[in-house]
């Protein structure tokens, strides 16, 4: 089949692999064709198929407060959905999402020959799209440019987030989260050396740059396109690594 692919982050470049993977022709569209300084998440909590000598680590995840308490200084009182301390457990296996994307943008999109377009994907483009004629289309842009009913909802989460300022936390491969009071921040990681510290919205002074974090939607449009990742699928509860296997049971 020949696949398209919208998005050239980890995730598109997961999906890309997966396609790959099961002798599909790859066309990969983004904006630049660059790769991505957004990782969407810390690590990956399994490693990619092919990658699985990347470097890994055991994690240990602590809470100060309650689940609930965490919850609502993050996410306020209408979310009532899971957050991290309840999904994860006290130490769990991280793999570097760095260095395996480093390596699928070395192997993919620099060695392997694939069609590649760039193009500026967003709101309006599907009828640019219809060119490469694909027989099945993968995205992992943020799920709103392929809605076309303004009444759907696309609710998210801003915060600051900084990895160079913030309270030091010099113990590796840990994250430590926080729902009291004592603190503005919520949530401090050191995973494979880098630190990133981050502030609920409600902070009252700007502590980092602007994150925009999807939690869910309800819209349905263009569902012949397999939306994966998190800001694909719009949706808090998604992993990088389970891009790959969603691809290719979707292809089968």
């Amino acid at each position: 089949m020949n696949v398209l692919v919208l998005g050239c982050g980890p995730a598109g470049l997961t999906a890309t692999k997966a396609a790959l993977d099961a002798g599909h022709e790859v066309t990969v569209v983004a904006k630049g064709l660059r790769p991505s300084r957004l990782y969407g998440c810390q690590y990956l909590h399994a490693p990619i198929p092919g990658y699985e000598d990347a470097p890994f680590v055991q994690v240990s995840y602590e809470l100060n407060g309650t689940p609930e308490q965490y919850r609502r200084k993050v996410y306020g009182n209408s979310w009532d959905g899971p957050v991290s301390p309840e999904d994860l457990s006290t130490e769990h296996m991280a793999w570097d999402i760095r260095d395996t994307y480093v390596r699928l943008w070395r192997d993919i999109m620099d060695g392997y020959a694939i069609r590649r377009e760039d193009m500026t994907v967003g709101y309006g483009m599907l009828g640019r799209l219809s060119k490469f004629k694909p027989d099945k289309t993968v995205s992992t842009i943020p799920a709103f440019n392929l809605c076309m009913n303004y009444h759907h909802s696309f609710r998210s989460l801003v915060i600051y987030a900084n990895g160079a300022t913030g309270p030091d936390m010099s113990q590796p491969n840990h994250v430590l989260c926080d729902g009291t009071e004592a603190n503005a921040w919520y949530r401090i990681s050191n995973v494979f050396g880098y630190q990133t510290t981050e502030w609920p919205i409600t902070c009252p002074e700007n502590m980092g740059a602007k994150v925009t974090k999807p939690l869910y939607t309800d819209c349905t449009c263009n569902p012949e396109i397999l939306r994966v990742g998190r800001y694909g699928a719009w949706s808090k509860s998604i992993l990088v690594h389970q891009v790959y296997d969603q691809v290719r049971e979707a292809l089968k």
